[in-house]
């Protein structure tokens, strides 16, 4: 974890408080005064999906082959090779052909020289169905960061569908019961004494939200507007990192972003809708080695679709672009949700190959790098040593495209066939 003690973050941080009262808010429907949702009739849905593609797991193939294909290697594509799985993971990458191992005729793929990605990253979604995994599943997302975990059975009920995207589950969003968030949380069926409104609580919470199955702690930046000050954001990302969990901080301004950093988040999500990031900002986040998914799709439907005063995507778009040039690390995530709690709504799966066109067209990354940053990237970040990239000893998290995305990136859309640690996708 890193340590964000520096004379530059404290600077900064010290900057831009003296600014929170300049900064413009963006402001929501009051969702406090929705009744709650009802999330047992998809629990039930969810439960029942999952128990009809387990019994389907069982027809699977336990070895299979895909020959001449050209996998994405991190760098470019590879000469025509063959890929062997076996019980779900890698067992043998070769070129051209695996002729020590026996594949049975009838598990043996002919990808007719399209190109095998890793499956993709979705680094920042919010499925809560069956419908929405299978939606990402399609698009050749194989791993989706739930980044909210209201109610636990909910979360739960989207775990092990075999052939479906896998999540990696955020703790609840921890803010304060006086939070625009909080009225969002409360809509979703939150009770008040899970917010936190004292220091004294935050150490017992993130034990509970780890018990709970929480793999990483969401954590939401205050500013502008209230929420949980500088001190128990801090004390959130110790407490984090003394029981071995990293923090993702939800930041849309400058000012939480420089929060974001001045606590010690190993990440913060989303983009500055006030303004860009200066250079004073921008050097504090490449002195801690702050990872950032900036979520552009999420930050062009906010400005679209609810208008904010003051909200700019272009700012947002600035701020990722600085962030990329001066070498932070980052992620491709969407903000995918249908929820009705949601501010604005983005569509599952196909945002991805909008967010890594974003990626390419307006933040200046390369289709290697894009491609990177929906892969090996989020695997590192997130800690999922097990997948990220087409090897030996990798899930078989794989999606055959047509065309060559390292060299134009919309060819990552004609997704042809997906596998989930080795069981094929199918609708």
């Amino acid at each position: 974890m890193k340590n964000n003690s520096g004379t530059l973050l404290f600077a900064y941080w010290v900057s831009c408080t003296l600014q929170l009262s300049q900064c413009c808010s963006f402001g929501h429907d009051d969702l406090s005064r929705r009744s709650p949702v009802d999330y047992t009739p998809v629990i039930t849905a969810n439960k029942l999906a999952r128990d009809q593609r387990l019994s389907r797991r069982k027809a699977a193939p336990s070895r299979f082959a895909i020959t001449n294909t050209h996998i994405f290697n991190g760098v470019g594509l590879s000469p025509a090779s063959t890929v062997i799985v076996h019980d779900g993971l890698i067992e043998a990458v070769c070129t051209p052909e695996c002729a020590l191992v026996s594949v049975p005729a009838e598990a043996t793929y002919d990808a007719g020289g399209m190109t095998l990605l890793p499956g993709l990253m979705d680094s920042h979604a919010h499925p809560s169905n069956v419908t929405h995994l299978t939606a990402l599943t399609a698009s050749g997302v194989t791993t989706t960061v739930l980044a909210n975990c209201a109610v636990a059975a909910l979360c739960a009920s989207l775990d092990d569908h075999p052939g479906l995207t896998t999540l990696t589950r955020a703790s609840l969003a921890a803010t304060s019961p006086n939070s625009t968030h909080a009225a969002m949380l409360l809509a979703q069926g939150v009770t008040l004494s899970r917010l936190i409104a004292n220091l004294a609580q935050i150490p017992s919470w993130i034990t509970t939200e780890v018990s709970t199955g929480g793999a990483f702690i969401k954590i939401i930046g205050s500013a502008p507007g209230t929420g949980l000050q500088p001190a128990a954001l801090t004390l959130l990302v110790r407490e984090a990192h003394a029981a071995g969990i990293i923090v993702v901080l939800h930041a849309s301004s400058t000012v939480a972003f420089a929060q974001g950093v001045a606590a010690g988040a190993d990440q913060v999500h989303h983009s500055t809708l006030d303004e860009a990031a200066d250079d004073g900002l921008v050097a504090a986040y490449v002195a801690a080695g702050t990872v950032v998914c900036p979520t552009l799709t999420m930050m062009r439907a906010i400005v679209e679709q609810l208008n904010p005063a003051g909200a700019s995507f272009d700012a947002a778009v600035k701020t990722a672009r600085r962030l990329h040039a001066a070498g932070v690390e980052l992620l491709v995530g969407t903000d995918g949700n249908w929820e009705a709690t949601s501010p604005a709504r983005v569509l599952f799966g196909s945002s991805v190959h909008d967010e890594l066109e974003n990626m390419v067209r307006l933040v200046g990354m390369s289709p290697v790098e894009a491609l990177r940053a929906a892969t090996e990237k989020p695997a590192r970040a997130f800690g999922l040593v097990d997948r990220g990239v087409v090897a030996v000893g990798k899930r078989a998290d794989l999606v055959l495209v047509e065309g060559d995305p390292t060299v134009d990136i919309k060819s990552a859309r004609a997704v042809r066939r997906v596998w989930v640690g080795g069981i094929e996708f199918r609708e």
